[in-house]
Parts: C-alpha cells; sequence; structure tokens
C-alpha cells in the first residue's frame, strides 16, 4: 500500500459517484453491464435473491474503454421467511426494508438480454442466481451473452496479493465503498476495471475459452493427490475434475495426471466462453 500513502499515512477516499466517460458510445461499441445480488443465504438452489443491482454501460471491447454509463437498475425482493440474522449483519438489509418488494424478473431478463457481455465479482456465483430465478420465474435466460469474472479473469497480484474480496482490492486502490449493496458493489466493480486497462485484461481473458480437464478412471486411494492438484470432485460425472486458462495448460495437467497417478485416464474438452460460470 505504499503508493497509497500520504506524509506517511495511507489516504483512502470514498466512492461516491462514477465519473462520467471521457467521449460518448461511436459505432463498434457494445452494451454491457455490471451484476451483483445479495441473497438469503448460499444455496441457489433453496435460499433467495432478495436484491439485485445491475449498471448497464457501453464500452469498446478491444479497448475496454467505456464510453457511456447507464442508471443503475436495483429490484429487491420480500423473502418468503424472515431473513437470517447473519444476513442482516452482512447486508444491512432487515425485513422491514424488504417487506412490499418484489423483483420484476422479466424485466432483468429483457435488460440481460440486450447485453453482449455480463461481469460480476465472482461471476461463478452471480450467474447461478440469476439464471435459477430466471428458470424459476418462467423468464428467458440470456444465452449469447459471455459472462465476465472481474475476480478471476483479472490479474491483481501486482498490486495485492492478500485476497481478491472486491473491499480488499478497492481499498489498495485508495478507495472504499458501503459493501455488501447490490447498488454500490456494482458501482466499486465498475470503477476499479476503469483504472489501469483492467477492463480490457477482462474482455480479452472473457472472450477467450477455458478447458476442463477430468482425472478419469483415478483410483480411489489417490484422492488426496487430486486434492492437492487442486482437483474438484463431481458427483454427476463421477469424476475428478480442474478448470484451465487455455489448451496448453490443459496438455500440462494431463501431462502432471499421468505422471503422478498410476491408471488414469486423462481428457480435456473446450468450454465456450458463452457457457462460462454456467451450471
Amino acid at each position: 500500500m505504499k503508493h497509497l500513502e500520504l506524509d506517511g499515512k495511507v489516504s483512502l477516499n470514498k466512492l461516491v459517484d462514477l465519473d462520467p466517460p471521457d467521449r460518448a458510445p461511436a459505432d463498434g461499441d457494445i452494451v454491457a453491464a455490471v451484476v451483483d445480488v445479495e441473497t438469503t443465504g448460499l444455496n441457489h438452489l433453496r435460499d433467495e435473491v432478495i436484491q439485485i443491482a445491475i449498471r448497464p454501460f457501453f464500452v469498446n471491447a478491444t479497448t475496454g474503454e467505456v464510453s457511456g454509463l447507464k442508471k443503475t437498475i436495483v429490484a429487491m425482493q420480500q423473502p418468503s421467511s424472515p431473513l437470517p440474522k447473519i444476513i442482516t449483519d452482512i447486508t444491512g438489509f432487515t425485513d422491514d426494508d424488504l417487506e412490499g418488494h418484489t423483483i420484476d424478473w422479466s424485466r432483468i431478463s429483457q435488460i440481460l438480454g440486450r447485453c453482449q457481455f455480463i461481469i460480476a465479482h465472482n461471476a461463478a456465483f452471480d450467474r447461478k442466481w440469476i439464471d435459477t430465478a430466471l428458470r424459476k420465474n418462467n423468464c428467458p435466460v440470456p444465452e449469447n451473452a459471455i459472462w465476465g469474472c472481474s475476480m478471476s479473469q483479472v490479474d491483481w497480484t501486482p498490486v495485492v496479493r492478500c485476497s481478491k474480496a472486491l473491499e480488499v482490492i478497492c481499498a489498495w486502490h485508495g478507495f472504499y465503498y458501503d459493501s455488501h449493496n447490490a447498488v454500490a458493489d456494482v458501482n466499486a466493480t465498475l470503477h476499479i476495471l476503469r483504472k489501469n486497462e483492467y477492463m480490457k485484461e477482462l474482455f480479452e481473458n472473457a472472450q477467450a475459452s477455458d478447458y476442463h480437464v477430468f482425472a478419469s478412471n483415478s483410483l480411489r486411494e489417490e484422492n488426496t493427490i487430486l486434492k492437492q492438484g487442486r482437483y474438484r470432485w463431481n458427483p454427476e460425472l463421477t469424476c475428478w475434475w480442474k478448470a484451465t486458462n487455455n489448451q496448453k495448460e490443459a496438455e500440462r495437467e494431463c501431462l502432471w495426471l499421468k505422471e503422478n497417478l498410476s491408471k488414469v485416464e486423462p481428457q480435456y474438452f473446450e468450454i465456450e466462453a458463452s457457457h462460462r460460470f454456467s451450471e
């Protein structure tokens, strides 16, 4: 944090609003949006969304330059049961705050359906919640939009190594905000991505395919080795797997599996960008 020091003290400013873009939208700019949800728990199949915020904007997908900002769209939902205390502690919402509110998921579907990119800080979390809620409410799920993750698809390590939490990343860039409120979260995400060509990096990584490596026919007694290699168990496929960023990484993982496991038959498959972070 030395780059933030002034007279031996660290200076942090509160993010109040976003600076206007330097130019108006031009030919070739696309529509994107930053999204965030607050929920009653961690299980997207059982728990409920209580707040969603969407900040649409225009951007050049090649340079990452933001050329137009739209107003934040926010909606809240009264849950079917009282909020757990831990959720009130985290979000600041009470049952009274949410009483009588309903999210219009058809409107959410229409807004996201116009976007070519949808960005979230931890997109693997937000996409599951949004897609599940849209399906439960019989609303179309955007299928062609590419989801980008500002947490995993930007290399933050040159600035901060201790955490990829949005609050920490923002603090190390000199500002803070009212975290765990979806409106503040989307503004903070968009604000940080407009710095240092982070948006360009995000778009480049988001448009590239992922590759999933599967440790087929691995032995149960070798599970510890797979865990150490950061493989995850897929109960539906009954197989250990790991996500990689490109084909070369996938090939290296297959070689590692052959070198460290006795009877494994490694396989890898390309995951198109539009399918990333979906179930």
